[in-house]
This record gives structure tokens, sequence and C-alpha cells, in this order.
């Protein structure tokens, strides 16, 4: 999504404007559309993909712990010892660890567009959209690696589309887990459906 070369240094502008601003081309109304979807398909992305830890937890907290972790290091190494370690998950192994990699490279892209810090809209065919993007790297004299990124609606609804794809692979494994769980650990018969 970025240029494949860090940048060098560069002057850095910040544009304060009013979202959406009169200064805006008309055609903004699709890209900040595009943005919407592109978040909310990420939120339904990570429920099922959270839903999915919370299950594996609450049916193997021995081995995975207790407190769901929050960082995105810490959730990919619970999803790694899951697939790796759990009998009931081997046979999901393979597929599990690629949903992972997808799932991670599709939050990447996401945590791109949402923290990106947006420049003014290029009046192109299409639309454009020019970011600075910085994100943390190690070894790296300041910690971070900056990039420039020129962005269309075409880029952003296509991580929606992958977004959505992961959210309807994460199905079948999130249906095995809850008949898994059911069979297992039974909820409580009081249990309140929200």
């Amino acid at each position: 999504m970025t240029d494949d070369d860090p940048a060098g240094p560069f002057l850095f502008r910040l544009h304060i404007e009013h979202t959406p601003s009169p200064n805006d081309p008309k055609e903004a109304d699709e890209f900040y559309r595009a943005i919407g979807l592109m978040v909310w398909a990420g939120g339904r992305r990570e429920g099922q993909f959270g839903t999915a830890r919370l299950t594996m937890m609450a049916i193997s907290s021995d081995a995975l712990g207790h407190q769901l972790p929050m960082n995105c290091k810490a959730r990919t190494i619970l999803w790694r010892k899951a697939f790796e370690t759990l009998p009931y998950l081997s046979q999901f192994k393979e597929s599990g660890l690629k949903l992972l990699s997808e799932v991670e490279d599709v939050a990447l892209d996401r945590h791109a567009i949402v923290h990106g810090l947006w420049e003014r809209f290029n009046r192109t065919d299409p639309l454009t959209i020019g970011a600075v993007i910085i994100r943390h790297k190690n070894k790296t004299a300041d910690g971070l690696d900056i990039r420039r990124a020129t962005v269309t609606t075409e880029l952003i609804t296509e991580i929606a589309r992958k977004a959505n794809d992961l959210n309807l692979s994460l199905m079948p494994l999130r249906q095995f887990l809850a008949k898994h769980r059911n069979a297992t650990k039974p909820p409580p018969e009081n249990i309140r459906t929200v």
C-alpha cells in the first residue's frame, strides 16, 4: 500500500480542516463512504477473530489463560499457541495459521488508513489523496518507519473486501468452536443472549 522505499527527510505539512471540508472535491463523499465501510468491515472481522479467541480461551483456559490479550503481538501469540498445542484444533492448524497471516495483513492496511496523516485530495481521475504513514520499526534511529502513500477509493474498497472475505472465512472455525465448547463445557442454563 505504501511506497517500497522509506521516505527520506521531508517537511511535514498538516492540513487542519473540517471533515468534510468545503475544499473537498465533490467525489470526496464516495471516498469517505469507502473508509466508513472499510472500518465497519474491519470491526466485524475483528469481532469474529476476537470471539474465536475468547471461545478458545473458554474451552482451554488452563493452556491459554483467562485474560484476553489486547495488543496485536499478544493476540498473535495466543492464536499460534492455540493452533500449535491444542489437540481439538489440530485439524485446523494450517488454515488457522494462514487466516492469522491474512488477518494481520489486512489489519496493517486498515491501521495505515485509519491512522494515516492525510493531505489534501489530489484532483485526479480517479480521485486520490496523499497520506503519510508512520509505523513503529525496531532497529531504526528513531524507532519509526515513515512512508508516503497515494490512496484511492479502489484501494480502500479492496481492504474492505478482504476484511469481509476473512469474516466469512472465519465462520467454519467459529461454528466448530461453538459446537466444541457446547459439547465440552456447556454454557449455564441461565445464560443471557444480547
